[in-house]
């Protein structure tokens, strides 16, 4: 059974080779394709004031993107999608596991409140019916 993701408006490319239209993306509800998506919502865990919040984040995806299997998917919302833009501290690290075949995705209205849109330097863009259909297919989803 192939469920599509296709109710939701197109996705506006930013910079050509950025956006993975997910309206296209096709998966079997009953195959192991999205085995594991990972949801970020923030640009640190924790209390951010003393920096190990940040720091933290930093090492656990970095521990995630350290060795196979990798998630199937890292949706980036809230403030977390700070960390796709330029000069993130992940930036080496999600660019890499997007060539291993992860999806990196962020929010386009978290994007747009916080004026990122023209800064978003990995991935492509996704909006929160996408972000729903994914989590729904998902075999298992982590939250950090």
């Amino acid at each position: 059974m192939q469920k599509k993701c296709d109710a939701a408006a197109p996705l506006r490319p930013l910079h050509g080779d950025l956006l993975t239209d997910v309206s296209q993306v096709q998966f079997d509800v009953h195959s192991s394709k999205l085995n594991l998506v990972v949801t970020l919502t923030d640009d640190a865990i924790g209390q951010r004031g003393d920096g190990i919040g940040q720091r933290l984040l930093l090492q656990i995806v970095r521990g995630l993107a350290s060795k196979e299997p990798f998630p199937n998917a890292l949706l980036f919302l809230n403030r977390a999608v700070y960390l796709t833009t330029e000069n993130s501290p992940l930036l080496n690290v999600l660019r890499d596991l997007e060539a291993k075949g992860v999806i990196i995705l962020s929010n386009s209205s978290c994007l747009a409140h916080y004026q990122l849109m023209e800064k978003l330097a990995v991935g492509g863009l996704t909006n929160s019916y996408h972000v729903a259909e994914l989590l729904k297919l998902a075999k298992r989803t982590i939250t950090l």
